[in-house]
């Protein structure tokens, strides 16, 4: 009931937002055009790890049920005959068609697309998204087509939620589509038709939860908007606390991210099994919250799956810049650009003398990575993100005695207080207790604590983390708003105020990728997104540092230095 009802509110928001005059989907054709050719196999630089660790990194499950698997094997884009897993088809919306078939992709899902190990109802088991399907980046260097593990993907979740919304409900409109979809599942028809159209109408009720006045576009999700959506709403079942998640952000890249203290670009996340728990019920990870009963919360997600690809993400290297394609380094202009960096940069990023937690402060002396967290009244960037989090309160509904009674608190509580029941809850089931139960929170416990260190709390403020391997996760600043390092160092009035994401040939110049109208082709521009920074939620304002600005030939040297800038050790 509660699914339905959050369904219809979002339907009238929509409604209501469209009578309004809003674009929905501001310069975005409705069929994306395909790519212009076949896709050529991508190349990888050396991130330290194998082809096999990247494989289990890409399709190990961790709990997301989209759709039933069988489904979208079987299913047909919604304007023609073709699969809906079509290589083009899915490249066109942002997201990378595997290579080829392999034993943990036997039917080749597209990267960070995964068959969850859970039996599945009438339709068998379900399909969903890992972390691999946004931190997983293309570039285009020199002609060669180059995946960067990790890095920022460039999908548009929006557009692939629209196109398979659409493709479920042409195939129950069109009785020739759902004879072929019926055939290729080898199932009764009137027995397939019911669950198509039970798949049909929870995909509609995601879509339309997940519309926002200003499309995301290429690569940036309001994640937190959709995590707090799915518990305070959905699973806790109170349609008062839902809010239309219109605060994307960028897809941040994952190397150096377990050792560093705070997490997500608010810092809220103190540890890793909690931040990844979250991730999963962002995706369609399901929650049940019991009728308020702390102790019997529970959820889809996979947690030992969640540690195991923790652990693997703590091997991951930063990119190296590859000098063979894009030209060598200046050896000059990168000594320069590195006492400008120690000089202007270092006391927020670090590096490369990076800044470690004290060795008190953690169980076993261990350190993380000592981020900093900049207040927004400092940075001065756009601060939709730290506002839709940090103000947005939400009824507790049958958690209120969880709550003291309150009837409303912060909904950053609800996610604090559901998620570590549901982590406390699976593990103890289990019987995981003591240092094992420790390690799947990443050792984040204080000298004899038995309760996981918190994240940041106050004031809000972004986070600003090492920049090893920047060069290979363009556009910037937390909501995608800049398109390159070079822009990012200018004043704010010299940096685009329109240009396009997704095109993914590089610019080694000013480390980014090209971007510009005038530098990219009708057909490039055509299977782009344009960004817009004048639009809510998109404003390019703010990092006015250095301070004083340097002149275009310091902030050239910067950006030759950070080609060869050294991750953490």
């Amino acid at each position: 009931m509660a699914r339905r009802i959050i369904g219809v509110l979002a339907a009238i928001l929509v409604v209501g937002a469209l009578v309004a005059g809003v674009e929905l989907y501001l310069t975005r054709p409705d069929t994306p055009p395909p790519p212009e050719a076949a896709l050529p196999p991508p190349a990888f630089l050396d991130q330290g790890w194998s082809a096999e660790m990247r494989e289990a990194f890409y399709y190990t499950p961790q709990g997301s049920r989209l759709l039933p698997y069988a489904f979208l094997l079987a299913l047909e884009q919604p304007d023609g005959d073709g699969l809906f897993l079509d290589d083009r088809h899915i490249a066109a919306t942002g997201f990378l068609p595997a290579p080829a078939a392999s034993p943990r992709n036997p039917d080749r899902l597209p990267v960070g697309f995964a068959k969850d190990p859970a039996p599945g109802g009438a339709a068998g088991p379900m399909v969903g998204l890992t972390c691999a399907a946004c931190h997983t980046g293309e570039i285009t260097l020199a002609g060669t087509r180059v995946w960067i593990d990790g890095g920022a993907a460039a999908g548009d979740f929006q557009m692939l939620m629209a196109r398979l919304s659409k493709a479920l409900d042409a195939t129950l409109s069109d009785p020739a589509k759902f004879a072929r979809f019926a055939a290729r599942l080898k199932q009764d028809p009137k027995a397939v038709h019911a669950q198509l159209e039970a798949t049909a109408t929870e995909i509609r009720r995601i879509q339309a939860a997940a519309f926002t006045p200003v499309p995301y576009g290429r690569g940036r999700l309001d994640a937190f908007g959709h995590i707090l959506n799915a518990i305070a709403a959905e699973a806790l079942g109170v349609e008062a606390n839902f809010r239309i998640p219109d605060a994307p952000v960028s897809y941040p890249f994952l190397w150096t991210t377990p050792g560093q203290r705070y997490v997500q670009w608010n810092g809220v996340a103190g540890n890793p099994i909690g931040r990844n728990l979250g991730e999963v019920l962002g995706v369609f990870g399901h929650a049940n919250l019991a009728g308020g009963n702390v102790a019997a919360f529970s959820s889809a997600a996979l947690l030992d799956n969640l540690k195991q690809l923790e652990d693997w993400v703590a091997t991951l290297k930063p990119p190296p810049y590859p000098q063979n394609l894009l030209g060598p380094v200046d050896p000059v202009l990168a000594a320069n650009g590195a006492e400008l960096f120690k000089t202007h940069c270092a006391g927020c990023h670090g590096g490369p003398d990076y800044r470690y937690t004290a060795a008190a402060e953690t169980e076993g002396g261990r350190r993380w990575l000592a981020v900093s967290m900049v207040p927004q009244e400092v940075v001065k960037t756009d601060p939709k993100m730290l506002v839709n989090f940090a103000g947005r309160m939400a009824e507790t509904g049958p958690l209120a005695p969880a709550f003291g009674g309150a009837p409303r608190v912060p909904a950053g509580g609800i996610l604090l207080l559901t998620a570590n029941a549901m982590v406390e809850n699976d593990l103890r089931a289990r019987g995981i207790t003591g240092d094992a139960r420790k390690a799947y929170y990443g050792w984040r416990f204080a000298p004899g604590s038995e309760k996981p260190q918190a994240g940041w709390a106050a004031p809000p403020a972004y986070k600003t983390g090492p920049l090893a391997g920047i060069w290979a996760t363009g556009p910037f600043l937390h909501n995608g708003s800049v398109p390159t390092v070079y822009d990012l160092l200018a004043p704010e009035e010299e940096r685009p105020k329109t240009f396009y994401v997704g095109a993914t040939r590089y610019d080694p110049k000013k480390l980014g990728f090209v971007s510009s109208e005038e530098d990219l082709s009708t057909a490039e521009q055509a299977r782009a997104f344009r960004f817009d920074t004048t639009l809510p939620g998109n404003s390019n304002a703010g990092h006015p540092f250095p301070e004083p600005r340097l002149k275009p030939q310091d902030r050239y040297a910067i950006v030759e230095y950070l080609k060869i800038l050294e991750g953490p050790r």
